[in-house]
């Protein structure tokens, strides 16, 4: 009985709680490389006006947002992989809760609602 029950926390730690910390490592360094990525590009821009930008919009600030009161500023990429990173997480989490935490209770004993049918007697 206590092996399932070590078994049962240890599938729920690697079906669901290892996954959510992978996925938060891998979106953050994505995260961490494209802030620095466009720190040194700023950096560069900075310098020499010679460097050409790539972008869409005419405006040279359209793709900062407002400064926040640390005095860095969010790029609209680093704000998409950032809500999507979000995103994921959270339907990834919503998804998966009930079926996990519905196995790992039933492993460890603990009774979970169950709805009677109605009889088919007619």
């Amino acid at each position: 009985m206590l092996v399932s029950q070590a078994f049962a926390v240890v599938r729920f730690l690697w079906h669901y709680a290892i996954q959510v910390v992978v996925f938060a490592f891998c979106y953050g360094r994505i995260l961490y490389t494209i802030r620095r990525q466009s720190k040194m590009v700023s950096g560069h821009a900075g310098r020499s006006q010679n460097i050409a930008m790539t972008t869409t919009s005419r405006d040279q600030n359209a793709g900062q947002i407002q400064q926040q009161a640390n005095g860095t500023a969010l790029s609209r990429t680093e704000l998409n992989v950032l809500k999507t990173m979000i995103t994921v997480i959270v339907v990834f989490m919503i998804c998966w809760c009930a079926p996990v935490s519905a196995n790992l209770l039933q492993s460890l004993g603990v009774s979970t609602l169950s709805i009677p049918l109605p009889d088919d007697t007619t």
